[in-house]
């Protein structure tokens, strides 16, 4: 019997979050999953790289072949000071994956590369692809230039860009919002201190992100840049309500004046349209409820 051989993925910030994730989630799905990280790398099919090295990232993807390349690798939190890195990994990185795929000897078959809705910036209401967009924070604008930057590789690359909204999930660093508030719950805090909880924004699972990038890997769409995001907000209240009662008890919130971003938009969300139209109707059953209780149980 002639050997069926599995399609190979490969992610670049395979030890991340959303790495760990879409790992877990394609191995599943029965693809060989490879990926570069910047850690020890703890299995064989992880490789220790640095993106701004384009030799060796070409040296891997020779060797492995992947037939889909997600570029998730970034520095990903908003209030980095690390301004020259923000700038250096998400914009200069990006650019040695696609000269090092561009040297392959073949094509692969897509190239997901992991934006961020904050390159819209503070636009109030439902925000969709069309919208010219008005980054606030160097984050932000590192992701915009690494789109536009992006888009030269459109003509000889199969490219998809996304824009993921807020999403969370077990694991995600305790520096970003609601892994802060769940750590503080289970460390039984008393009381914690936030910015402007009175604001809606989109807190998705991450399960539903990587189901959403592997359907978006699989399809024949191409040169697009769409969002990924569930279009429901999320008031903050909401959220301290429900770990209150996960908990069994009620904390006490105070405004720290250093975490109120100025000029903060009440409601901010991502529309589906273009995702919806691309891969049909999405169930997304995970509730912020459901998010809520596996990080605080985890």
């Amino acid at each position: 019997m002639e050997a069926v051989f599995k399609e190979r993925v490969f992610i670049t910030g395979i030890s991340g979050f959303t790495g760990i994730y879409l790992e877990k989630y394609l191995t599943e799905k029965g693809f060989e999953v490879f990926g570069t990280t910047l850690k020890e790398p703890k299995s064989s099919n992880h490789f220790n790289c640095n993106i701004l090295e384009e030799d060796a990232l070409y040296a891997i993807l020779k060797d492995i072949k992947p037939a889909y390349i997600v570029h998730l690798a970034a520095i990903s939190f908003v209030a980095s000071e690390a301004k020259l890195k923000i700038y250096n990994v998400n914009i200069l990185g990006t650019t040695n994956l696609l000269e090092a795929i561009n040297r392959l000897d073949y094509t692969p078959k897509k190239i997901l590369i992991a934006s961020s809705a904050a390159v819209y910036g503070n636009i109030e209401g439902e925000l969709d692809e069309t919208m010219c967009p008005q980054p606030v924070n160097h984050y932000g604008n590192s992701k915009l230039v690494m789109e536009n930057m992006s888009k030269l590789y459109f003509d000889n690359q199969n490219i998809i860009i996304t824009r993921p909204f807020n999403y969370t999930g077990a694991g995600q660093e305790s520096h970003f919002l609601v892994p802060k508030i769940v750590s503080h719950y289970k460390k039984n805090y008393k009381e914690i201190a936030l910015g402007n909880i009175d604001v809606y924004r989109e807190f998705n699972d991450v399960d539903y992100v990587v189901a959403c990038y592997t359907r978006l890997l699989t399809s024949n769409i191409k040169s697009e840049i769409i969002n990924v995001c569930s279009g429901t907000a999320i008031n903050i209240k909401h959220i301290i309500s429900e770990m209150n009662r996960l908990a069994k008890y009620k904390i006490k919130v105070t405004v720290n004046p250093d975490f109120v971003r100025k000029n903060e938009i009440k409601m901010l969300k991502g529309s589906t349209k273009k995702l919806m139209a691309s891969l049909g109707d999405l169930s997304n059953e995970n509730t912020i409820e459901h998010t809520l209780q596996k990080m605080y149980l985890d």
